[in-house]
């Protein structure tokens, strides 16, 4: 079959400065599966990446996903060519390799988690082409540092967190620097509410904000995964995860004043959220369309970080400072890791004093005027 595709794709991801570009390495989209492939590689590279896609999607991975894996593939080989003409052979990737990598990667002051990211994208083609480790990231089985096959990092029955292994034969990765999520303050959630024109905005605004959804959660909604009766929503999140999460009246109320008034009644997509101006009238949202909402009124408003995942942190805090239990929060979030959700515990010296004095009351009952 003839292979059908348009112009290379640029990674509008990379921040200002970082823009992927030069050389003939690209990322080209085209009409089949994988759906994504990487351009001006050696033939027999490039058929491995197709099959490593094709299985990706076979797992069921999504096509953004192998969006991201083809576009970390582009710059890592850009790298890995360096000045020369022709990409190396990949089968000569090694661990001083991947160091110089990374060195690369802290000169363009890309932030760890990518790095570690497009080290693990690296790490897992490789292993899907040869069906063994990059050379010089394990350590030998004598070695007594070795992880073991099995390890407990951490169980704790009462916080509803079980045990989770860690596993042997992962690439080494960058050190990840612990941050506190920033979440928006009430004044800020205000400001930028009062620039909000239509019931379409603000129900997805408030669907971040009040119930935690992702982006995406938000455009995968249906009609008929609401449930005005029982107040319940059903969401997809990543991995194509299914969860039902409550719905709360004020939600609800936006979610029908825009259906009544705003949604295009023609249209034949069951999609919540549609388009309502222009040639894509009565189709659904695309991810640019929902970011462009949040970038208009962050002008708009004056609050310039209020980007759309900064209102699901908002949720996240919201809920923790008022008491939610860990496992609760991390059912509502769809989060995979505890570790994930622990980071929306930011606990204030006052919260930290007002434990300690309640914990010390029960102690001073135990002893009573003994000491």
């Amino acid at each position: 079959m003839q292979r059908r595709s348009c112009r290379p794709l640029e990674d509008r991801r990379q921040p200002a400065g970082q823009v992927v570009s030069g050389g003939a390495i690209a990322v080209t989209r085209i009409e089949r599966s994988p759906f994504y492939v990487v351009t001006g590689l050696p033939t027999a590279l490039s058929k491995n990446i197709d099959s490593f896609f094709d299985l990706c999607l076979a797992r069921g991975y999504s096509r953004r996903t192998i969006r991201a894996y083809a576009f970390d593939l582009v710059i890592f080989f850009r790298f890995y060519r360096g000045r020369k003409k022709a990409v190396p052979s990949f089968a000569g990737v090694d661990f001083k390799t991947l160091i110089d990598f990374i060195h690369q990667e802290k000169g363009r002051n890309a932030a760890p988690a990518s790095i570690n990211r497009r080290l693990n994208t690296v790490d897992v083609l490789y292993r899907h082409c040869f069906e063994k480790l990059i050379p010089g990231t394990m350590a030998p089985s004598t070695d007594p540092t070795r992880l073991r096959r099995k390890r407990y990092l951490t169980m704790d029955a009462k916080l509803g967190i079980f045990p989770i292994h860690a596993k042997a034969g992962r690439t080494f990765r960058v050190r990840m620097p612990h941050h506190l999520v920033r979440a928006l303050e009430p004044h800020e959630v205000s400001a930028f509410f009062e620039t909000l024109k239509t019931n379409r905005d603000r129900a997805i605004v408030a669907l971040m904000l009040i119930s935690g959804l992702r982006c995406m959660e938000v455009l995968n909604i249906t009609l008929s995964d609401l449930n005005s009766l029982s107040l319940t929503l059903k969401v997809r999140g990543k991995g194509n995860k299914e969860r039902v999460v409550p719905l709360p009246p004020k939600v609800l109320s936006l979610i029908e004043k825009y259906t009544e008034t705003e949604r295009p009644s023609y249209s034949t997509d069951d999609s919540l959220f549609l388009v309502q101006k222009g040639p894509r009238r009565g189709r659904s949202m695309t991810l640019e369309g929902l970011r462009g909402i949040f970038r208009y009124n962050r002008v708009a408003s004056g609050v310039s970080h209020a980007n759309a995942h900064r209102f699901r942190h908002t949720f996240g805090r919201n809920m923790a400072a008022s008491g939610m239990s860990i496992p609760t929060l991390q059912k509502l979030l769809g989060h995979n890791d505890h570790r994930t959700t622990l980071k929306y515990i930011n606990l204030t010296l006052q919260d930290v004093y007002a434990d300690f004095e309640k914990a010390q009351a029960n102690v001073n009952s135990l002893y009573g005027e003994s000491i």
